[in-house]
């Protein structure tokens, strides 16, 4: 039940947090193809020091859900990009991390985290929302739900 979760933005003091959540999502996303995650906690430190320096600026969004204080469940990061050059100017929002702590998944605590950065990026007088997904993350249905469209296609070759 969605009674007892509470969206919120983050704190400056939960740069550590947000990085830990970071780092679970990406070692997930591996078994779906994704890139290997840092393995070093100097790399880790290194996130969590450009996370705080993020926290509060007016063009960043972080976003975290719990069930109680201290009882974190859940994370979203976002950022305001504007699209130029040779393009026609365009902001957009990008969603970097989205991550719920397994347990807690299934019950709409992306969806809310989610709607808190469209919100945001609303007012923000974005035009677009945009993420990437792994074509085999079970997520990508979720996305689907909310509207997005599979726009691009990302090729890979290894050498």
């Amino acid at each position: 039940m969605l009674d007892d979760v509470r969206i919120r933005d983050a704190r400056p003091d939960e740069a550590n947090f947000a990085a830990e959540m970071t780092r679970k999502m990406l070692v997930e996303l591996e078994q779906y193809g994704g890139r290997a995650a840092a393995k070093s906690d100097t790399a880790w430190d290194k996130v969590a020091e450009l996370i705080g320096a993020d926290l509060g600026h007016d063009t960043t969004k972080h976003v975290v859900a719990e069930t109680a204080p201290d009882h974190r469940i859940g994370y979203a990061a976002a950022r305001i990009v504007n699209l130029e050059g040779p393009f026609e100017p365009k902001t957009t929002v990008h969603v970097g991390v989205l991550y719920v702590v397994p347990g807690n998944r299934l019950r709409g605590v992306a969806r809310r985290l989610l709607a808190n950065v469209f919100e945001w990026g609303q007012a923000k007088s974005a035009e677009y929302c945009t993420l990437n997904v792994l074509a085999k993350n079970p997520a990508k249905s979720l996305y689907e739900s909310l509207g997005f469209l599979d726009t691009d296609i990302q090729m890979t070759r290894r050498f």
